[in-house]
């Protein structure tokens, strides 16, 4: 079993502002990265900046492709085109991030419900979430 872990990562902007954002990994049983989920998180940190808005976006296109309202989404963020269908989720980076790091449509929902809970949280507390292999 692979697990999915969030935590705030503290940056100082060159104005002395601080600001955080977070380490989102998918992790083995050793605890390394795994590569194949490199483009799913950063195109969920990405294109996902608050719950209300586009987490909360992110969250009605699984429930439309879950209802069956429409088979495939195509959901341009601000780094990312993300398409989601009931089998698969794929990345387009918009400046040549490059494409591809398919996952599971299962492992994509997962990801983006723990996300919008980490966001969701004013204290940014670390999240640790089993994550399915497939």
């Amino acid at each position: 079993m692979l697990t999915l872990r969030l935590r705030p990562r503290q940056q100082v902007p060159e104005k002395g502002e601080t600001r955080f954002r977070s380490t989102f990994d998918v992790l083995d049983g050793e605890g390394n990265p795994v590569p194949a989920f490199f483009m799913m998180a950063d195109a969920i940190q990405s294109d996902i900046q608050n719950p209300a808005g586009s987490g909360k976006t992110a969250l009605d296109e699984i429930r439309r492709i879950e209802d069956g309202e429409t088979d495939k989404i195509e959901s341009d963020g601000n780094a990312w085109v993300t398409y989601v269908t009931r089998d698969k989720v794929w990345f387009e980076g918009l400046y040549s991030q490059g494409e591809g790091g398919a996952v599971s449509f299962a492992q994509y929902k997962l990801a983006v419900q723990t996300y919008v809970r980490f966001l969701s949280d004013p204290e940014r507390k670390p999240l640790e979430v089993q994550f399915p292999a497939d």
